[in-house]
């Protein structure tokens, strides 16, 4: 195979949607960091700053230590880096939820497949070897088929034509992740074969794209940039706001793939802003968006004021006059009031799309004081229904289904489950305006009396504000049994009754159900 090519600086890291719920299914971290190469390419100083970011984003994300395995320079070779993904592969059970981070050098290579040449976007082991786009595809595939959900995060290996955005100059603050072989760009067009062949699959329904969100950290025409001390501007800012710099935007209780990209973006353009002879690069997202990565803190409670107790005063000779400092003025404190019908399209976007769940209506309409729900409900996997409403006039959680009526919330596959049945009813009470109705079909119990609902008639429900929503949120992604000694022993122990009784996987629907006069 003949080629030519150029080098870029490139960090992935792949981790799991849905980490931030608490600890069922093992979470697993595989860290991969070259710094020293041979055979002539460069090194790369910023790579064990991104190491330690990539350390604090497992933590942030609910990954045990047990279960954080980093390898380093000379241990990643191609075949160690093969070796990496099948010792990963092989420790994954069912439903286990995964963070991969890659940090060196990326390619984009010129190779031969099936008879045709074309651009490759690879990996670069530290012995100056190929871990190419296809490769790289076929393992994650692999890996997706037993872990729940993927989200992957490039920084640097959509950077096509990246000489386009120098402006001249020079930055000695930053350095560019990019080094042509000779100073010949062999690729100036890459494909990036898991970005197209995500777009794809997302507009095919169960194909399994609502699990994955890819991030890259620039356009196809941008460069990223290092800096030297700290690491990957991308990375940082990304480790930044999944720490609690990002902002629930929409007061879901959830804070999105989106929202962190806006919050990361800021950052970038910051950081980047008076560097001489580079423009900010963009991050970009494909996928899911909406996958949510971390969860809202609720704002900071100011410290009650103390109230001096007066004293007589002393005479005392008089001072030299001296100008008071100017007291620090606080950050404003935003607070987005809760939003409950965005917390159930966050609990939605974190479905299991590959696990089908279409819920029907008898009527979209519904007239007040006349017309009941009436739905039909069916899943392509077993398990335990759960339909949480959120009225139209948005101020409570719903919980409809199971009820002190009826707890029998199990379906079968092939089975339509028609709700309500006949020992309970809902009738349209309003007010006029949309409805949302959120059908989960979980692998195991969700206990959502932990999130704080209570009895309301034969439901249950719980006024919406930002800690509610976070709980709610919480428990829609936890089994029940998240606390048991099956669930925290190795998952390689467990049968299949208790890969199932410990799973997160869930499948989802959300539908709007309109209240008229």
């Amino acid at each position: 195979m003949k080629f030519r090519f150029p080098f870029l600086r490139c960090a992935i890291a792949v981790l799991a949607v849905g980490v931030v719920t608490p600890a069922l299914a093992e979470v697993h971290a595989l860290i991969l960091t070259i710094s020293q190469y041979q055979g002539g390419v460069p090194p790369l100083s910023g790579v064990q700053f991104d190491g330690k970011s990539a350390v604090a984003m497992a933590r942030k994300m609910g990954v045990p230590e047990k279960n954080i395995v980093q390898l380093r320079d000379q241990q990643l070779t191609l075949a160690g880096m093969r070796r990496a993904f099948d010792d990963l592969n092989n420790r994954l059970q069912p439903n286990d939820q995964v963070f991969i981070y890659y940090s060196g050098h990326g390619s984009r290579t010129l190779v031969r497949e099936g008879g045709a040449e074309r651009c490759a976007e690879s990996l670069v082991s530290v012995d100056a070897d190929f871990f190419t786009d296809t490769e790289l595809e076929q393992r994650l595939k692999k890996l997706s088929q037993k872990a729940d959900k993927v989200v992957a995060f490039l920084d640097a290996c959509h950077s096509g034509g990246v000489t386009t955005r120098a402006v001249g100059g020079k930055a000695p603050a930053f350095s560019p992740k990019y080094w042509a072989k000779g100073g010949v760009e062999a690729c100036a067009k890459p494909v990036n074969r898991l970005t197209r062949g995500l777009n794809a699959n997302a507009k095919t329904a169960g194909s399994g794209a609502q699990n994955f969100v890819y991030i890259a950290a620039a356009r196809d025409n941008e460069i990223s940039l290092d800096q030297p001390g700290k690491g990957g501007v991308a990375t940082q800012a990304w480790r930044d706001c999944m720490e609690g710099a990002a902002r629930d935007l929409d007061g879901s209780g959830g804070i999105t793939a989106d929202e962190i990209r806006q919050c990361a973006q800021g950052r970038i353009n910051f950081t980047l802003k008076d560097a001489e002879g580079y423009l900010p690069h963009n991050v970009t997202i494909a996928g899911n968006p909406g996958a949510v990565l971390a969860f809202s803190e609720p704002a900071p409670v100011k410290p009650p004021v103390a109230v001096p107790i007066p004293v007589a005063p002393t005479v005392a000779p008089p001072a030299p006059t001296v100008a008071p400092a100017p007291a620090p003025v606080p950050a404003p404190v935003i607070v987005v009031p809760p939003s409950p019908h965005a917390t159930l399209a966050d609990i939605y976007n974190r479905r299991d799309d590959r696990r089908r769940v279409e819920l029907s209506l008898a009527k979209p309409a519904l007239k007040i004081n006349k017309d009941k729900f009436e739905f039909t409900l069916s899943s392509s996997h077993p398990g335990y229904v759960y339909l949480l409403m959120v009225g139209s006039d948005g101020k409570t959680f719903d919980m409809i289904f199971p009820n002190r009526l009826d707890k029998n919330n199990f379906i079968q596959v092939g089975q339509s489950l028609k709700l309500p049945r006949t020992d309970w009813e809902i009738v349209a009470q309003g007010p006029v305006g949309k409805n949302q109705l959120l059908a989960i079909v979980a692998d195991a119990p969700r206990e959502f009396g932990s999130a704080g609902l209570k009895p309301a008639g034969p439901f249950s429900m719980i006024e919406a504000s930002p800690a509610s929503a976070k709980d709610i949120q919480l428990v829609s992604g936890a089994s029940a049994y998240s606390g048991s000694a099956e669930c925290t022993e190795d998952t390689r122990k467990r049968t299949l009754a208790v890969q199932k009784k410990c799973s997160n996987a869930f499948g989802a629907a959300l539908v709007t159900v309109e209240e008229v006069d």
